[in-house]
């Protein structure tokens, strides 16, 4: 075991041996520069909503199958759950409950593309959180609806999701 002072000689040795070879990158894995500002700012989380919303607009008309989580068929978590596995490759747990707990709370208005949107109250019977989806952009968002519409684009203006809207989180 090195203690902190030796560690960071040998840091900066690296560092230099790097920037003295031309490379820009130390040997040890250090980033430096425009690479590790980009990676500080964390840039990458910009393009990965909207990479989230143009994988899922893909299963735009797919069939809705209660506890589906496949392009043969999918219900509204199952939608958010498979989408966020294969475009970002989060797994953000199968059912509604536990995808409303994941990442960040998002104000109402203040969604971007790529957010979870949730709605309550929207089976008969069933109290709280019972719907879910993928915000894209100017209060739009896409879903698996139910059996006759299946994967679908909604907008969160109209009465029915607007009267039933329970919050937002974002998850990249």
């Amino acid at each position: 075991m090195f203690d902190e002072a030796v560690l960071d000689r040998r840091r900066a040795i690296a560092l230099a041996a790097a920037l003295a070879l031309g490379t820009g990158r130390s040997l040890v894995g250090w980033e430096t520069g425009d690479a590790a500002k980009r990676k500080k700012k964390g840039k990458n989380k910009k393009s990965s909503g909207k990479k989230i919303v143009k994988f899922a607009q893909k299963y735009k008309g797919s069939r809705y199958v209660w506890g589906g989580t496949s392009p043969k068929g999918f219900d509204c978590s199952g939608f958010t759950w498979y989408v966020f596995k294969n475009a970002a490759g989060v797994d953000i747990g199968r059912v509604v409950k536990d995808q409303s707990k994941r990442g960040k709370k998002i104000s109402r208005g203040k969604w971007k593309p790529g957010d979870i949107v949730f709605f309550k109250n929207t089976i008969k019977g069933e109290k709280g959180l019972t719907h879910c989806g993928i915000y894209i952009k100017k209060n739009t968002f896409i879903h698996a609806e139910n059996e006759k519409t299946g994967v679908v684009i909604s907008n969160l203006s109209s009465g029915y999701y607007k009267d039933h809207y329970a919050g937002a989180r974002r998850i990249v």
